[in-house]
């Protein structure tokens, strides 16, 4: 004797419930509770800010720890308090050492290991690089398309470091580190 596919289906979901089985679906995870900054930590974030906001030209805060500058195409982020790497309050944490930058940017950080502050570029152009980038530039993740290219220059329009698309340079180097003045992202 055959058994149709629907009553065979009722059978096993009876046995589960009367063998105090659980017919559902999963429940969501919980969501991640948003990080808490004391009154001083945020007010230092937002002086750092403050003395940042021109660096690239007019800026715009777009973050409790970012700047945009030239239509969201530059982006300079800081760290949140208490974290060693940059990365926005909507952005995931990632684990130490690992590069945070979006697809489509270029990105360089202050310290090595992807820590420190973060500058990302998204279209091509070259780049007066100002503090802390002028005395440390630790790491390179360029994201963009393949092919294209950032290079690092001195203050001499010597080339310190040249990458291309898509790569990563978890530091650059002693000799570039304080030394890099320019960036061309294209």
């Amino acid at each position: 004797m055959r058994i149709p596919w629907r009553a065979a289906i009722m059978v096993a979901v009876l046995t589960l419930v009367s063998a105090g089985g659980a017919v559902s679906a999963a429940a969501p995870p919980a969501p991640t509770p948003a990080p808490t900054y004391t009154t001083a930590q945020l007010q230092a974030l937002q002086a750092l800010i403050d003395t940042h906001l021109h660096d690239y030209g007019a800026g715009r805060q777009v973050r409790v720890n970012q700047i945009a500058f030239d239509d969201g195409r530059t982006l300079l982020t800081f760290p949140l308090p208490g974290e060693p790497a940059a990365r926005t309050v909507d952005e995931p944490m990632t684990a130490l050492g690992t590069a945070n930058c979006t697809y489509l940017y270029a990105c360089l950080w202050s310290d090595t290991n992807y820590n420190g502050t973060r500058l990302s570029r998204t279209t091509c152009d070259v780049i007066t690089l100002t503090a802390p980038f002028t005395s440390s530039t630790g790491s390179i993740h360029n994201n963009q398309t393949n092919n294209t290219q950032t290079i690092l220059y001195n203050s001499a329009g010597q080339i310190l470091n040249a990458n291309q698309a898509l790569s990563k340079i978890n530091d650059t180097g002693v000799g570039t580190r304080p030394n890099a003045r320019t960036w061309r992202v294209c």
